[in-house]
């Protein structure tokens, strides 16, 4: 390896490019089940609709706690590549 890009820089690209992706596929995901989600019908007594009514809010908020994982993951590692940019520079002797 060469002296002017030290293993850091190619932790911090590796870790950018997997939080980029697991968030890009967040969104991916979101997207289809935004377009693809079907209302539950309403039949049958009040009972039987209530119960579908929860089954279907309890699916909604457990998609959404996924998502929210995935995104928290995903900004996590790209905070990290991002600080792995950084290089911590010696400080500077200022004259005595």
């Amino acid at each position: 390896m060469s002296p002017d890009k030290p293993v850091h820089r190619y932790i911090g690209i590796a870790l950018v490019a997997a939080g980029t992706i697991i968030v890009i596929l967040a969104v991916i995901t979101a997207y289809y089940s935004f377009y693809n989600y079907t209302l539950p019908s309403i039949y049958g007594s009040l009972e039987e609709s209530i119960t579908r009514l929860i089954n279907a809010l309890v699916e909604i908020a457990v998609r959404l706690g996924f998502l929210g994982v995935i995104v928290w993951a995903g900004s996590v590692l790209l905070r990290y590549g991002i600080q792995s940019f950084k290089v911590e520079s010696p400080p500077s002797k200022q004259g005595s």
